[in-house]
């Protein structure tokens, strides 16, 4: 760790990892100012920290900040930059987020960064179960919900982090050991300007690597295949692909559930109801080449971690099953490309969807059309998804809420004498109904336990 710090620090963003790095930084007694749009956070983070510095970004006291902590929400290109943001670049302030700030004092440990626009918090969490199972300390944090800067590693802790594409953008200096690549689909657009922009931001995991790191990048999804061909030729690490589609030459590669590394079986991979679909395979492929290559884990010790995995929850997460009905939380699912990862799965699905739509909406639907019995919408979008079910011919009813469409489900599924599945998985942001995607979640398994609880 530093022994010494001449930073003056400006954060900026007082959420959950806001507040975690003004504690770090009082912790080592470095000098800083502090400040958010939002009154509510700048309230909370003084209810919290009364003693701390909260100065507006126009007061003098920030002319003195030469390293901006910036939270990874606020916007540095698209659609606009933020005026700290132009403000720190006008004056040549540096600017970097939570997690660059961690590596910085704690350089010496094993770094595995994991990213891609769905599937990453599972891996991550995957990889740190796996880790924890065979006796390998290490430290899970980052999008995956724990700041990082709230932890305080161990020696010889393995540092496991979940990285968004806007906290890649403030990472300058940080090596991954093994950095993950799972997929790229079209996203955040409104951030990053365009689908090369996202996909250069992703492809900053591997900035920093040299030959002694490892590259393992998923080749089945990749939107830009010419940038990826492009980052393939580029990167001095050692790259690893993985694929579960035979007809990519990967070096680890799935197929009939044995996983394959160059060519030669090295076993059946567990199938977990918390790993279903073909989607946790490509996880599993990933975790596998990262933990075995790095820390050389044997395939038998790792499948065997795999089978004790019991998942995140709002990911394809089962609550339970009464009569015919089961009941499935996916609230996680922000996009149709993660929608569609649960309707591989199931049959017989009444699905409730709708929020904030992304880009492309629900177009792809139509693929799925003999599983989906009916779809309840909710929410801001169900106008634009109703179009899209009506132009194909998907039964549908507008339930406007998550009350009304759990019910309508319900009783559609009461019916039915078919084994049918009541399946949250709403290819929509939730921000419009909910605080976010885990208060939709959570919300959905009430309604379903108490279901599940009546008259039993």
């Amino acid at each position: 760790m530093r022994s010494e710090d001449k930073n003056f620090y400006g954060v900026f963003g007082l959420g959950i990892s806001g507040l975690a790095t003004i504690n770090f930084l009082k912790k080592h007694n470095l000098p800083f100012v502090a400040w958010d749009d939002s009154e509510q956070n700048i309230n909370f983070a003084k209810s919290e920290c009364p003693n701390d510095t909260f100065i507006d970004i126009t007061d003098p006291a920030w002319a003195s900040v030469n390293i901006l902590i910036l939270s990874p929400g606020v916007p540095l290109f698209f659609p606009k930059p933020h005026s700290i943001v132009e403000k720190a670049r006008k004056q040549k302030i540096e600017i970097i987020c939570d997690i660059e700030l961690f590596y910085r004092f704690f350089p010496n440990h094993t770094y595995i960064g994991i990213t891609g626009t769905n599937g990453k918090s599972t891996t991550t969490a995957l990889i740190g179960h796996i880790l924890k199972e065979n006796n390998i300390s290490c430290k899970v944090v980052g999008n995956i919900g724990t700041p990082i800067l709230s932890v305080i590693p161990e020696e010889n802790d393995a540092i496991v982090i979940e990285l968004s594409s806007y906290q890649l953008d403030l990472i300058t200096s940080l090596r991954f050991n093994s950095a993950l690549l799972l997929n790229i689909t079209k996203d955040h657009i409104e951030r990053h300007g365009s689908i090369d922009n996202y996909s250069i931001a992703k492809y900053r995991i591997f900035a920093k690597q040299n030959k002694e790191d490892f590259a393992i990048i998923n080749i089945d999804h990749c939107l830009n295949q010419k940038l990826l061909e492009k980052l393939l030729q580029s990167l001095t690490s050692q790259i690893i692909t993985i694929s579960t589609n035979k007809n990519y030459k990967s070096s680890v590669y799935i197929g009939e559930d044995k996983l394959y590394y160059h060519d030669k079986s090295v076993g059946h991979i567990p199938q977990p109801n918390s790993l279903l679909g073909k989607h946790n395979q490509e996880n599993i492929a990933a975790a596998y080449a990262c933990i075995n290559l790095l820390f050389g884990i044997s395939a038998n010790k790792i499948f065997s971690a795999i089978s004790t995995f019991t998942g995140l929850p709002h990911r394809i997460q089962y609550i339970g099953k009464r009569n015919n009905i089961t009941f499935v939380n996916d609230s996680k699912a922000t996009n149709f490309e993660s929608t569609e990862n649960a309707l591989k799965i199931f049959d017989n699905i009444y699905l409730i969807a709708g929020g904030i739509s992304k880009e492309g909406g629900i177009r792809q639907i139509h693929l799925f059309k003999d599983k989906i019995l009916k779809v309840f919408l909710v929410g801001k979008s169900q106008d634009e998804f109703a179009l899209t079910l009506n132009e194909y011919g998907i039964p549908f009813h507008k339930s406007h809420n998550l009350d009304n469409a759990f019910n309508d489900a319900v009783k559609a599924a009461q019916i039915s004498s078919e084994d049918s599945l009541v399946l949250l998985s709403p290819a929509a942001a939730s921000l419009d109904q909910w605080k976010n995607f885990e208060e939709r979640g959570n919300y959905f398994i009430k309604l379903a336990q108490k279901y599940l609880e009546k008259d039993a």
